[in-house]
């Protein structure tokens, strides 16, 4: 089998699968242990498969569609889902800096076709510059050796890579004043830092605002809403697909029901209406900048 293009997770394409099975199996009108049961598995082996925890075998994916009565060009599309969500991920080969709880999100990050980000503590990853990355890992609250430092910002560097190419997502990004000022790396690196997001405000796709000071308000707490792509037809699965992430300092937090990605929805849009707008972001940036130079 042909190598899956970049923008092609296996991570997204097991949650996609899970989400799909679990549809087809309600429309069918049939219950998780009859269906598990009728194709000689148990109940909590279907439970695993629909909550995305294990990758079910092609095989097995086609005996459930038939047993929904999914057939022809839409059941090939599920099935050929079924393979590529069975390979390994470009960031598996930093498995030995990558906890599984931020895996997930890397590979979920990795196919986006939109991503709303609010930091308020720091500028976010995927517009860290080398030097940026390198103290913020430094100056972790778990101390880490030198090697593992160099690791963790060459994967962060990596995924820098989907903000390039015609299949780059949508991105709008909102930073607290705060993450701007704070002295991450000294005033050198941050200078850097800063000069590098006025650059990369400016190309397509991508929105910057700065929440300044003068807001008076922000919100308690950084995260990331991620907008997945539909998938083509012929596969017969066209809900839209959306999650809200918020990390932790020893896990994550993966908010997918509609009621709580709705109320971050509009968190993130009263932000974008208190914040700048981008050209004055970009002023205010570059005031920044010079006030670090002085």
């Amino acid at each position: 089998m042909a190598a899956m293009p970049p923008r092609q997770s296996p991570t997204v394409r097991r949650r996609r699968l899970a989400m799909t099975l679990r549809q087809l199996r309600d429309r069918a009108g049939i219950t998780s242990s009859e269906a598990a049961r009728r194709v000689d598995h148990d109940a909590s082996w279907l439970s695993r498969i629909e909550t995305a925890e294990v990758r079910p075998h092609p095989n097995d994916v086609r005996a459930l569609l038939n047993l929904y009565g999914v057939d022809g060009d839409q059941a090939e599309a599920v099935i050929a889902v079924a393979r590529q969500a069975r390979q390994r991920g470009w960031w598996q080969r930093y498995s030995d800096v990558l906890p599984d709880w931020f895996a997930t999100y890397v590979g979920m990050e990795s196919e986006v076709s939109a991503l709303r980000i609010y930091e308020c503590q720091m500028v976010h990853g995927l517009l860290q510059t080398e030097d940026y990355a390198r103290a913020v890992f430094r100056g972790a609250p778990v101390p880490m050796r030198e090697e593992e430092v160099e690791r963790q910002v060459a994967l962060r560097m990596e995924r820098q890579a989907i903000l390039d190419g015609e299949d780059r997502p949508v991105l709008g990004v909102v930073l607290d004043e705060g993450a701007v000022r704070r002295a991450v790396g000294g005033p050198e690196v941050l200078q850097a830092q800063i000069m590098q997001l006025i650059e990369q405000s400016t190309r397509t796709r991508f929105r910057l605002q700065l929440l300044p000071f003068g807001a008076g308000t922000g919100f308690d707490g950084s995260f990331t809403i991620l907008d997945f792509p539909h998938m083509p037809e012929p596969y017969p699965d066209a809900a839209e697909d959306r999650l809200v992430y918020i990390d932790t300092l020893t896990g994550a937090l993966y908010l997918e029901r509609p009621a709580e990605v709705a109320a971050y929805a509009t968190a993130f849009e009263q932000l974008c209406a208190l914040a700048l707008s981008p050209a004055d972001t970009r002023d205010t940036l570059r005031a920044i900048a010079q006030e670090l130079a002085a």
